[in-house]
């Protein structure tokens, strides 16, 4: 594996998450002209260094560090920049011996690619003794932690992460539930309501008021019934009232009574609730039964997360 460099290809390049580095050619006579065994006309061409990356559970920072040997001695400031998409460029005075930086994407993502562009207007200018080297190491998205406090930070931030999310997939569960469950009690109270206020059941109600000094004047009038058979009637007499009458079920105007007359005036604040909650559910309402399972996804995801975390910061937690 190889990172590329705009017009070369150079070094090695590693995975994320690792503590090997590359080197990056800074001063050198690739670099320079060398004359009277002085280095000269030093060019840094803006180069592009990429490296392939993966997963991370944690913020990730890539270091970057001068490296000098031999007689690097000079009167002007030479730097260069980093830049990576979404964040600040670092500047690295190089000339300084093992000075180091901090190049982080946005969020602490792995940085996939990074800029090095000539950051002094002097370079060309610089005359350098011809031992001097000097080489930018490249360690690629190592873990951005500096202790084991800030590891433990990084868990327990994870850890209530985890806990919230659970939370919600409860909250979804229960809301997917009472969702089918008004649903059920509602379709099922307006079934027996039209039921007990159809044509047949009118006309049951009117049989049962017509029948009723009928089923009188035989239990009390009928001499050829046996005791039994009188007791029988009078049950049945008896429990015709459940039926109620036909005017029970109807409004004034003739018309069938609606579940809201049923219940009476006392409960109109109430019903006022449930119909906005049913008007909700008849016009666009929530699947709660797909959002559970996005929560519960999201719930496994993060546990995931953590377990990588784990892996990643296995060298800062006991």
């Amino acid at each position: 594996m190889r990172f590329l460099v705009a017009g070369a290809t150079c070094a090695l390049l590693l995975p994320t998450v690792t503590h090997a580095a590359d080197a990056h050619d800074l001063i050198s006579p690739a670099r320079c002209e060398l004359r009277f065994n002085r280095l000269m006309n030093c060019q840094l061409p803006q180069s592009l260094l990429i490296t392939p990356t993966a997963e991370t559970a944690v913020p990730l920072r890539t270091t970057l560090r001068s490296v000098v040997s031999g007689n690097c001695s000079t009167q002007y400031p030479l730097e260069a920049r980093a830049e990576t998409v979404g964040a600040p460029p670092v500047f690295i005075p190089y000339l300084q011996n093992n000075k180091e930086v901090r190049l982080r994407a946005a969020g602490g993502a792995p940085v996939s690619a990074f800029t090095l562009n000539d950051a002094s207007t002097w370079t060309a200018s610089a005359v350098l003794d011809a031992s001097c080297r000097i080489s930018l190491e490249v360690r690629w998205n190592e873990v951005d932690v500096s202790s084991t406090g800030e590891a433990q930070a990084l868990i327990t931030a994870l850890n209530a992460e985890i806990a919230a999310a659970e939370s919600h997939a409860d909250r979804m569960e229960e809301l997917m539930l009472y969702q089918r469950a008004y649903a059920f009690m509602y379709s099922l109270a307006d079934q027996f309501r039209a039921e007990l206020s159809n044509e047949s059941m009118q006309e049951l109600r009117a049989a049962a008021l017509d029948a009723g000094p009928a089923v009188e004047s035989m239990i009390l009038n009928c001499a050829d019934l046996s005791f039994e058979e009188r007791l029988a009637l009078l049950r049945l007499h008896g429990s015709l009232w459940v039926l109620g009458q036909p005017e029970d079920w109807q409004r004034p105007d003739g018309t069938v009574m609606t579940m809201e007359d049923h219940l009476g005036p006392g409960a109109s604040e109430i019903l006022a609730r449930l119909n906005a909650i049913l008007a909700r559910q008849t016009g666009n309402p929530p699947d709660y039964a797909q959002l559970y399972e996005a929560a519960k996804t999201e719930a496994v995801r993060l546990k995931n997360k953590k377990s990588l975390a784990l892996t990643q910061l296995a060298t800062w937690l006991p």
